[in-house]
This record gives structure tokens, sequence and C-alpha cells, in this order.
């Protein structure tokens, strides 16, 4: 049995069951370096998260590697519910969103991970200017509501965001 276990490790890991009697004692060298090794991933993919920012990525790269750092951690079994997603997301966008991240922080049910991305996609279009009228393809489908215009939306994150910011006292964010 021993003999089966050493054959299907890697060689570099070899040395840390070569000197085992039993296959317990092989397979309890290995899962104490993988659990070292499991808990340095966990570590290293939490700060990463932590520390992202948008800076120049588009909405879409900063999105998907906002995603693929929680993916990562799901495979190592590190639970993430959608609400931390969605506020790790809205904290390290750039300055640029910070009506409607305010806006999104107001609400009494944070959007879903997909529909912030669709939400942030339209605001980034919206302001860089690539969207002139409104047509079918600058809808934006939210799962609760269904479609919205783009420019309805974007109004109405606005108005929320001011009204918000005058009930607190707190100055307009530069855009």
């Amino acid at each position: 049995m021993l003999y089966c276990l050493a054959s299907c490790v890697y060689d570099k890991m070899l040395g840390y069951i070569i000197d085992t009697k039993m296959p317990n004692e092989a397979y309890e060298n290995l899962r104490k370096i993988f659990a070292i090794s499991t808990m340095t991933w966990k570590l290293q993919l939490r700060q990463e998260l932590n520390s992202i920012r948008q800076r120049d990525m588009s909405v879409t790269d900063y999105t998907t590697k906002v995603k693929e750092i929680c993916d990562s951690l799901g495979s190592i079994n590190v639970t993430m519910d959608e609400d931390e997603m969605v506020q790790i997301c809205l904290g390290g966008l750039a300055q640029r969103y910070g009506p409607i991240r305010t806006a999104i922080c107001t609400w009494e049910k944070p959007p879903s991970f997909f529909d912030l991305q669709k939400m942030l996609m339209v605001e980034e279009n919206h302001t860089s200017g690539s969207w002139t009228t409104q047509s079918d393809n600058e809808m934006l489908y939210t799962e609760a509501d269904g479609p919205v215009g783009v420019e309805d939306e974007v109004g109405r994150l606005a108005t929320i965001a001011a009204d918000k910011s005058r009930k607190e006292g707190i100055e307009e964010v530069p855009t």
C-alpha cells in the first residue's frame, strides 16, 4: 500500500513519506504539508482580495479579477457570500464611481454580483460617452426589475446618491 501511495506522489514530496513505515503515517505527513500550503494560499488570496483596486482596469477586467480570486478561495473551501463579493468590489472601485458606490451602499438589499457588474459596465459606457442615444442595446436588465433604460437607471442612482448626501451633510464626491 505504501508503494502505491509513493507512486502517486510528486518526486518533490517523496522526502516527506520515504521514511514512514505505515501508509497512515505517510498520509498524515502529506496532509500536514498540504494544510500548511493551503493556509498560506488562503492568506495570500485574502490579502490580494483586500488590496485589489480598479485603478486603470476596465470594469470587466476588474470584476473578473475579483471573481477569479473569490473562485480560487472557493477551490480551497473558503466560502464567500455574494454580499461580501459586492462589498469588496465596491470598495476597490476607482474614484469616478463614487456616486454609484454611494447609491448602492444605501440600498436595503445589495445587488447580486452579476447585477453589480452590469450596472458598473453601464456606468462605464455612459461616462465614457460611448452611448449617445438609447437603444435596445442600452437596456440594463436586473434580476428583480426586468429591463430598465440606461438613462433612467443612471439618473435614479445619481438622485439617490445626491439625496443621501444632502441628508447626511456629505459634500458631493468629485468625478
